[in-house]
Order: C-alpha cells, then sequence, then structure tokens
C-alpha cells in the first residue's frame, strides 16, 4: 500500500518501506495517483508526465519493486538490472543501460534499444505496437523504431539528451523528424494526446480564474 506520513516535508513509504522523502503535496499526490492507478507505479509513471524530481525517484523505486515481484511471479528470469545477450540483431557485443530495465544495444551489424518486460508498463500503447517482442523484452531496431522508445523515454524523464550534445534542441527535432517519417500513427497518437492535455489544462486555469473572481 502506498501512503505517506506527514510534515511539511513528508516521507512516502512503500509496503512500509521508506521510498524517498518529498514535499507534502507531492506526497499527497503519490497516495492519490497510486489509488487511482491501482497502485500500479509504473502505470502512473505511463499516464502523468508531470512529477517533480524527488517524487518521480520515489515512483521509480516502487515500479522496480512492483517489477521484480511481477518477473518471479511469472516465472519469467529476466530481471531489469541484467543485461541482456542476445538481440533480434543477433550476439549483443555493446550494451548502455540508459536506466532501469531499458538498454541500448549494439551488434556486429545492427542494434536497437530493448525494454524489459518488466518495466515495459511506462511504455504507451502506441509505442508498444512501434516494438518487436523478443524474450523478454520490447525491441526497438535504431533504423526506424528506436527513436519512439527514446522519445517516451525523453517525456516521462528516465532518459535526456547526452550532455556532450551542443545543440540539444536540434538533437530531439532530430527524433521527432524522425518518428514522424517512420512512425506517423504514433507521432499523431501522441500529439493528440498533448493537445488534449493543453485543452485540460487550459481550462481548469480558466475555471481557477473565474472562481477567483467571484
Amino acid at each position: 500500500m502506498a501512503r505517506r506520513r506527514g510534515g511539511t516535508y513528508a516521507a512516502c513509504y512503500y509496503e512500509n518501506k521508506l521510498m524517498g522523502r518529498c514535499t507534502a503535496s507531492d506526497s499527497d499526490a503519490y497516495v492519490i495517483l497510486m489509488e487511482q492507478c491501482g497502485g500500479d507505479a509504473a502505470h502512473v509513471l505511463r499516464d502523468y508526465a508531470y512529477f517533480s524530481p524527488e517524487l518521480k525517484d520515489i515512483l521509480r523505486k516502487v515500479a522496480e519493486i512492483q517489477a521484480g515481484r511481477g518477473s518471479a511471479a511469472s516465472g519469467n528470469s529476466v530481471s531489469i538490472f541484467t543485461s541482456p545477450r542476445q538481440s533480434p540483431w543477433g550476439e549483443i557485443e555493446y550494451c548502455d543501460v540508459i536506466c532501469p530495465g531499458v538498454f541500448m544495444v549494439s551488434t556486429a551489424g545492427h542494434g536497437g534499444t530493448m525494454i524489459s518486460n518488466g518495466i515495459a508498463a511506462i511504455l504507451s500503447p502506441a509505442a508498444v505496437k512501434c516494438g518487436e517482442r523478443y524474450g523478454g523484452y520490447i525491441c526497438f531496431e535504431e533504423d526506424t523504431q528506436e527513436n519512439v522508445a527514446l522519445r517516451e523515454l525523453l517525456d516521462k524523464g528516465l532518459w535526456s539528451v547526452p550532455e556532450k550534445t551542443k545543440d540539444k534542441a536540434a538533437y530531439v527535432e532530430r527524433i521527432n523528424e524522425d518518428i514522424r517519417r517512420y512512425n506517423p500513427d504514433y507521432w499523431r497518437v501522441r500529439q493528440n494526446g498533448i493537445d488534449q492535455a493543453d485543452r485540460t489544462g487550459r481550462a481548469k486555469k480558466a475555471e481557477k480564474v473565474k472562481g477567483d473572481h467571484i
């Protein structure tokens, strides 16, 4: 059960274990969002985009605990902390861990990004459709699919543009251009979601302004 213990700067717990500390308002949001999503932390991370760094870290820790438990229950031996050795593109020669359960891999002739089933709930349904299931992973081939995975990770704050990149805005725009070219259906779904969130946000802001003047 998700819960927090009081104070201006509150502690957040999961199954009586301290996950971290954040503001009282964030800790209230932690409890409410976990209840709304059936206690599934990965679901919260997938469906809600706006978190403070502290709350995001708390949710990641809970998601990792839940993912490990789910793998054990299903008999799936793939751990989100274990790098894959094989890929749809052949034997892996190099593997870079982007975050727990997400691996950018290279083989002798190809590569891509592999996301463990244990953490795959962070992906939107539209993104999952762009990937290929292989073993205990959803795999995104580097030429045409990988940027969908990177865009999802960017949106959820699980990955950031490398610090050595001189023009980060241009880097992100290249990702977007690639998605629009190779995965237009995914891009359309993503933009519709953003537009809906913007409309909802504007409506709530207008309602608040109206209420303040009554």
